[in-house]
């Protein structure tokens, strides 16, 4: 096999081990599971799990807590731009009123499933990181 590969030709499985600094993942249905998935209930749970010292050497659980800060923080700044396309579509008659709804429905949708998947992949164990401030997440976690 050619040193360059990635990949076992034969299984598909990875040739070199992963690195530790990824995300770490966890058990299903573990403390570290649940406590990953209350994280992302809100901005306090997510700030007690941070600041507790017993939780310090979990990598887990302070992924989680950082993400669930920084998803709260891309939700309000989502919003907010959601609310100024709203105003400005409804300046226009009718369809734009319209579009406005459309687009606060869907921006809202979206947010929500957003959250019950990351709430879902972390109650089940895995690291899943969100694009832009997943790697946050996980530099923070590691230090």
């Amino acid at each position: 096999m050619p040193e360059v590969s990635v990949f076992c030709p034969g299984c598909g499985r990875a040739v070199t081990a992963p690195s530790e600094a990824g995300t770490p993942d966890a058990a299903p249905l573990s403390r570290d599971s649940f406590l990953g998935a209350v994280a992302y209930v809100g901005i306090l749970p997510a700030i007690v799990l941070l600041a507790l010292p017993t939780l310090k050497e979990h990598r887990f659980v302070r992924f989680h807590a950082w993400q669930a800060l920084f998803f709260a923080a891309g939700t309000l700044v989502v919003g907010i731009v959601a609310k100024l396309l709203f105003v400005v579509l409804s300046l226009f008659p009718f369809l734009g009123f319209l579009l406005a709804w459309l687009l606060a429905g869907l921006v809202a949708l979206a947010m929500f499933f957003l959250w019950i998947a990351i709430v879902t992949k972390a109650a089940l164990g895995e690291a899943y990181e969100l694009p832009f401030i997943g790697e946050w997440a996980a530099s923070l976690a590691n230090r």
